[in-house]
């Protein structure tokens, strides 16, 4: 360790000019568990969508329409070193199974290298509007209505054995509810490193100067365990203001 960086050292080393060398730095046996995960960001106001170009309109569809879960393996450094920045071969008695990021890992601490897509867990989103309501807030002489919407998310487990799946959905707006023990939270449209990154929110879209005064966004998180062959529904309802 030299002050905060962590670098390997190796010593007595000699190549003549042209020479290649792969030198194994340390090996390690580390627990691991299989994470199965689902994201599904917001999408933009329903006021923008004329303006977005092709592409991130292209983009919105895609995240929006195919959800798909992500296998992750999650490991625990209980070693004498910490993990370093590099890219990760995942490899299992079978063959390799993708290649990911190892991001820096301090001893004692966990890290996710994705694997891939989950092809055999099912994902359908459906939503609708339940109500709107005209002229429900006055403010500096304008008048906003606000709708109300229910939205369902259908997992199915197509696999042999039970799985269980980190499900987090965000939306723009206030939550009212959601089912199966779903935790609801208002988060930082601003600052929240997990909001910010499922679709760069915030950064690349102008917001309307007067949607912030009477929406945010809400992180619904789920943890279910899908027994082989079974379908389970997550419901949810949230409103929000618009001009």
């Amino acid at each position: 360790r030299n002050e905060d960086l962590f670098v390997f050292d190796l010593n007595h080393i000699t190549m003549k000019k042209g020479e290649r060398l792969v030198v194994p730095i340390a090996t390690y046996d580390v627990p691991y568990k299989d994470v199965y995960t689902l994201e599904i960001p917001a999408a933009p106001p329903p006021d923008l969508r004329g303006v977005l170009n092709t592409q991130q309109e292209t983009e919105i569809n895609r995240l929006m329409n195919n959800p798909r879960v992500n296998h992750k393996a999650r490991l625990t450094n209980g070693n004498k070193h910490p993990f370093t920045t590099a890219p990760a071969l995942i490899m299992s008695k079978s063959g390799v199974l993708g290649q990911s990021m190892m991001t820096y890992t301090p001893v004692n601490g966990n890290a996710d290298l994705s694997v891939g897509t989950v092809t055999d867990i099912a994902v359908k989103k459906s939503e609708t509007e339940t109500a709107r309501v005209p002229n429900a807030v006055q403010w500096q002489g304008n008048s906003y209505g606000r709708v109300d919407l229910a939205g369902t998310l259908t997992l199915t487990n197509y696999r042999k054995e039970p799985i269980t799946v980190e499900i987090t959905r965000y939306v723009l707006g206030s939550v009212a509810n959601a089912n199966e023990n779903g935790k609801t939270e208002m988060v930082n449209v601003l600052e929240d490193r997990e909001y910010a990154s499922s679709l760069n929110q915030g950064y690349y879209y102008n917001w309307p100067y007067w949607w912030t005064h009477f929406n945010g966004v809400a992180r619904i998180k789920w943890t279910i365990t899908l027994q082989p062959g079974k379908a389970q529904d997550l419901t949810y309802t949230w409103s929000y203001y618009t001009q």
